[in-house]
């Protein structure tokens, strides 16, 4: 069931557990918190908003709820901007460091990586905005898969959910009253984001899928999507992003029962999605159905050929395999 409705206008701090919190907005930002001393407490923020502006405001809203601070870590679960734009303005503010897995560290000090891999190529210059471009963001610790590490009164566990991002993690923390807090990072996406965007952005599809199944059996009592609303149990919303991504590879399938290109295919995707494509669009679900693509194609379930210098993709079993 969904605990609270997360409303993105509103920058409130919400505590989840003892000494555990969310910042709810366009991205939500975890918050781990511990009083040191009488006038002062540790923070360590799960990502960082997507730019300076909202990287500011939480640490404001931080100090305003509990005095002076000392910014110990930021954990970025991965390095698309929205979830690091902020890191470099904090880091620079506080001296806190920058915690990621190794992945993720050479996109977050190379930002120029995360456009191109999007657009497939040196990005047009429409593209050369903060949404995409976050600032350059030096990574102090390279966090693993399955790490734990033991601050004060929390303990962090780095879980694996790559699949819409090289090698993201979720947060699995624990607090000093024993609860626990899964910061999911964009690795399940809310009920309120699926229904705004059935196509959430994928690099690696059976990855996502892994990831899903995965989140499915982490035991916590809450669970914070980056993107949506916080839930005090995972499975029914695991189930719904698998059904998000199993109806999108039956669509391209069901459209390349003939043949057609790329360019073809996305086309007749948006149509069928009832989508009205614009350039960050074309580029992010272009991109995302070639991921689903490749997967596709690995699978066996679709093929790809030349013609007249035009590369066509087809469902196996199409008509043109039939003729």
């Amino acid at each position: 069931m969904i605990l609270a409705e997360i409303k993105c206008q509103e920058l409130t701090l919400k505590e989840l557990a003892s000494g555990l919190y969310v910042f709810p907005g366009p991205t939500n930002i975890g918050v781990a918190a511990q009083k040191v001393s009488p006038d002062l407490t540790e923070i360590y923020f799960i990502d960082a908003g997507e730019d300076a502006a909202f990287a500011q405001k939480i640490y404001q809203a931080c100090q305003d709820r509990f005095g002076k601070l000392c910014v110990k870590a930021i954990v970025c679960t991965h390095a698309h901007a929205d979830h690091i734009g902020g890191a470099a303005w904090l880091k620079e503010k506080t001296g806190c460091q920058v915690w990621t897995t190794q992945a993720e560290k050479s996109c977050a000090e190379t930002p120029q990586i995360q456009a191109t891999s999007f657009y497939g190529a040196f990005p047009l210059p429409e593209l050369d905005t903060p949404y995409f471009h976050s600032p350059q963001c030096f990574v102090d610790q390279v966090v693993g898969a399955g790490q734990k590490i033991k601050c004060g009164d929390f303990e962090f566990e780095f879980i694996p959910l790559a699949g819409h991002s090289f090698d993201m993690i979720g947060v699995l923390a624990a607090g000093p009253d024993g609860k626990k807090v899964f910061y999911a990072g964009d690795g399940i996406f809310g009920r309120t984001m699926l229904n705004r965007f059935w196509t959430p952005f994928v690099v690696d599809v059976k990855s996502f899928k892994e990831s899903l199944l995965r989140i499915a059996k982490i035991k916590a009592d809450f669970f914070v999507p980056s993107h949506g609303d916080v839930y005090d149990e995972v499975d029914e919303l695991s189930e719904l992003n698998l059904i998000s991504t199993i109806s999108n590879e039956r669509l391209i399938e069901e459209i390349l029962v003939q043949p057609k290109t790329h360019e073809e295919l996305l086309k007749a995707f948006a149509d069928k999605s009832d989508m009205t494509l614009r350039l960050s669009q074309f580029m992010l679900i272009g991109s995302s159905i070639r991921s689903y693509l490749t997967y596709l194609y690995k699978e066996g379930r679709v093929r790809w050929f030349f013609e007249k210098n035009k590369m066509y993709w087809q469902t196996v079993g199409g008509t043109a395999d039939k003729a």
